[in-house]
């Protein structure tokens, strides 16, 4: 633990973290930590131990390795610790085989997070994460017609029957496609949380697969249980599922533990609620340092089950 004079923060990320790049939106989390008076250290590998009252991993890989886990858990309270493995396969709603019997549209995505993007920037590190994720990985740059390099080549189908046989392979996923309509746009849904906050932020746009289009709004929410289970499920503490609603029901298709800041990267400008969410996860993240010193089982709910 750190100076009680002064709280500390650890930051875990991936060996490829360069403190220059402002592109996720913990570094505006982290610039209000520094200016309540907490310290903050960065950390890029398990090699060395440095005291702090709280551990953040925020590793942008879609796989952490064990030692990632087994370092953050010598941290009096460690956020993400056990989000190990967001690999799509593993959770999303209406996964589909060659197979299975569906009428309607559907989707095609990698399985890896952001069309594995993340892995293949660790190409050159080969020693942080392992040689066959960096080949899955780097498989998706082949030059076919098939090619998914970034999130805009996900693929969308009118049928199953359309969707080519080379998709139904480890490295993508084929996906019922359930859009959520508001007049003439869709809708995405981001259940956003740290800790005990949880916000709903909505988007909306023209385009079938969304990114980033109209910010509808970003307000505090009590989430559906189907999302708080998903979110023990995958062990996250802090992170995102992305979602519609159909019939009254979450219907889940991605889910994140480095949100990014999107066409807002390297800015510090936010939508003032969007800006205003991330206060509160930074005073939260104040309440878990208290709670470190006095409870240091204070984050345990977040663990996942089994």
């Amino acid at each position: 633990m750190s100076d009680a004079s002064k709280p500390r923060v650890a930051f875990l990320h991936e060996a490829t973290y360069s403190p220059d790049q402002r592109i996720h939106m913990i570094v505006l989390i982290e610039d209000i930590l520094k200016a309540s008076g907490i310290e903050v250290v960065h950390l890029v590998s398990t090699d060395h131990y440095i005291p702090a009252d709280l551990l953040f991993v925020h590793v942008d890989r879609s796989i952490v390795s064990p030692e990632a886990r087994s370092f953050a858990l010598h941290y009096p309270n460690a956020i993400n610790a056990y989000a190990t493995d967001i690999r799509k396969a593993r959770y999303i709603d209406g996964l589909l085989g060659r197979n299975d019997a569906h009428d309607g549209p559907v989707i095609v995505k990698t399985d890896l997070n952001y069309a594995g993007q993340p892995e293949r920037n660790s190409q050159n590190r080969v020693r942080t994460i392992p040689r066959r994720l960096i080949a899955r990985a780097m498989r998706l740059l082949g030059a076919t017609d098939y090619t998914i390099r970034t999130k805009s080549d996900y693929r969308i189908y009118d049928s199953l029957a359309e969707v080519p046989r080379h998709y139904f392979g480890e490295d993508y996923v084929v996906q019922k496609f359930m859009p959520e309509r508001d007049g003439a746009k869709n809708v995405l849904r981001e259940f956003i949380f740290l800790g005990d906050l949880h916000y709903e932020n909505i988007e909306r746009s023209s385009d079938l697969i969304i990114t980033e289009d109209e910010h509808v709004s970003c307000k505090p929410f009590v989430p559906h249980p189907r999302l708080l289970a998903m979110r023990r499920q995958l062990g996250l503490q802090y992170g995102k599922i992305d979602y519609t609603m159909v019939d009254g029901e979450p219907f889940i298709f991605d889910a994140n533990k480095t949100l990014g800041l999107g066409e807002y990267g390297d800015t510090t400008w936010l939508a003032p609620d969007i800006h205003g969410m991330l206060v509160c996860f930074a005073g939260e993240l104040i309440r878990l340092i208290d709670s470190s010193r006095t409870e240091p089982e204070a984050y345990a709910q977040y663990l996942p089950v089994g």
